[in-house]
């Protein structure tokens, strides 16, 4: 299980994976699929977040299937944001997958 802090177009979003990597391709596709297809995101230790998060790191890491998925922990963007020092995080990777591009 791996915790990363997404930067996306409408905040950071707090998700725990069952992918190898932030930036393994499946991971990549799922979160397309779910409108995410532009974002950066930063590795959090997973101790971390079940020591900051408590009761509901449990019941949202028991929720996580062993292969090929993701849960978001914390939604709440300013409170995800400020719930980790920089230091405590490493990255960023930065993931652009939309197949059409759009410049404004």
């Amino acid at each position: 299980m791996k915790a990363g802090l997404f930067f996306t177009g409408s905040g950071p979003i707090l998700i725990l994976v069952s992918y190898p990597s932030l930036v393994d391709p499946g991971l990549v596709e799922k979160l397309k699929m779910k409108g995410i297809d532009k974002y950066a995101a930063f590795e959090v230790p997973v101790d971390l977040c079940r020591e900051r998060y408590g009761a509901r790191f449990v019941t949202v890491s028991q929720a996580l299937e062993e292969k090929d998925d993701l849960r978001v922990l914390d939604y709440n963007s300013p409170h995800a944001f400020y719930t980790f020092k920089w230091e405590e995080m490493t990255g960023p990777v930065k993931i652009y997958s939309r197949t059409t591009k759009m410049f404004f």
